[in-house]
């Protein structure tokens, strides 16, 4: 049996969570996760029959994780960064999801930046925690491919298929001491910086496809895409980009039409999108 502290959220750390909760080889000495009213997006409610502290920081229950000692801290679905207390609390090291093809990408709100930039393929790596953020030994990593019409929903659902996969196929090298691990240069890749409310901004001066990754990659459960247009602040959930026989000569952010259905056509630097899942949000 091994000993295992489990730190996460969200519904890819329920994953996790759940495979080692009814893994016989297994002894889950103690999980941390999101407090039940956790207005983070994703969040799901975890309940268990062992041990579980819920709580937006695992940083303040040193004491509790160095108590149970565990072999593995394995993390998923947790935005803080750990202290080097809990890091070192694991004899045999901590293992966590992140969801790029590290060493590109390091860091925060990477889901999405990969979309609004109009990534066609991204992974989800496996790897061992150290002291500086995504940059420990890969495990391994599972491609996931963004389609053109995938949302972040879908996205975070192909992550949790992928965060699955692996738990499945590398947890038993973990258990018994095979699992594979390859040294990341810190001369490579980049770091992500997390997004702000400037970043949900729509630009209506870029391309229209700019504007559709945009939006697709901040929808729901995300907080959404910011617009202006006619002086009225909307919240943008959905858009598509289409033909339009307007002309270019049509300033951008243009209202140049509204449907029957109450969607509504603007114009972008070189073309239309359609405006069809949307909240008026009040006077600018």
């Amino acid at each position: 049996m091994i000993r295992v502290v489990f730190i996460g959220g969200l519904t890819n750390g329920k994953i996790v969570y759940e495979y080692l909760e009814k893994n016989e080889y297994t002894d889950l000495v103690l999980a941390i996760t999101y407090p039940d009213d956790s207005d983070k997006s994703n969040h799901v409610i975890f309940e268990s029959k062992n041990k579980l502290i819920k709580d937006n920081s695992a940083n303040k229950y040193i004491n509790e994780i160095k108590k149970v000692s565990p072999d593995y801290i394995i993390v998923a679905g947790w935005s803080e960064l750990l202290s080097d207390e809990v890091l070192n609390a694991a004899k045999s090291g901590v293992i966590g999801f992140h969801p790029s093809k590290l060493p590109q990408d390091r860091g925060r709100s990477v889901l999405a930046w990969q979309i609004a930039e109009g990534y066609t393929e991204t992974a989800l790596t496996m790897f061992f925690y150290n002291d500086l953020p995504d940059c420990g030994d890969i495990i391994a990593q599972e491609k996931i491919i963004i389609a053109f019409e995938d949302t972040i929903k879908d996205i975070l659902k192909k992550v949790d298929a992928a965060t699955y996969n692996m738990m499945v196929a590398y947890y038993p090298l973990l258990r018994k001491g095979k699992i594979p691990r390859k040294e990341q240069s810190l001369n490579e890749g980049n770091f992500r910086r997390l997004r702000r409310e400037k970043d949900s901004c729509i630009d209506w001066n870029t391309n229209s496809e700019d504007v559709y990754n945009l939006v697709r990659a901040i929808t729901r459960p995300y907080p959404g895409a910011n617009a202006v247009i006619n002086s009225t602040y909307y919240k943008i959930w959905k858009v598509s980009i289409i033909d339009f026989p307007f002309g270019d000569s049509v300033q951008c952010g243009t209202l140049v039409c509204t449907l029957f259905d109450e969607s509504f056509i603007v114009k972008t630097r070189n073309g239309f999108v359609h405006i069809t899942e949307f909240e008026k949000m009040g006077s600018y």
